[in-house]
């Protein structure tokens, strides 16, 4: 099954595919603007890439409380809900973004590469 991976920012959403049997994911694109747009763009990769399941980043703090993102995150995930019928999972993504900035990621990629992370830390947490 292949797998579309999405770190959702206010201003940015990052996106990643991956395939589960290799487990391997791979940034893609980084879309920014209102929902039709974000939609639009899904509709795309999903039917292109065959993506059977979407992983969502949830942003949490260390001790695992919600954060401030966390409400914004889980409206985004209710409009995926409605628009796509595809099984959801939901990934912490604490610090996915700052690992990212550690590496040598150009700035308008950061957002796909973090998708990536999330991405991968599904498939790394699901391995047989």
């Amino acid at each position: 099954m292949r797998y579309l991976g999405i770190d959702y920012g206010q201003k940015r959403i990052g996106f990643a595919v991956g395939d589960e049997a290799q487990g391997i994911a791979f940034p893609r694109e980084v879309i920014s603007g209102d929902w039709q747009k974000v939609r639009h763009f899904m509709e795309g990769i999903i039917r292109v890439e065959q993506i059977g399941a979407i992983v969502l980043g949830l942003p949490k703090m260390l001790s695992g409380k919600s954060s401030s993102s966390t409400e914004a995150v889980e409206e985004f995930k209710a409009k995926i809900e409605k628009a796509f019928l595809l099984p959801i999972h939901m990934v912490n993504e604490v610090m996915s973004t700052k690992a990212v900035y550690k590496g040598s990621t150009k700035k308008d990629r950061i957002d796909a590469a973090s998708a990536a992370l999330i991405l991968q830390s599904f498939f790394d947490s699901h391995k047989k």
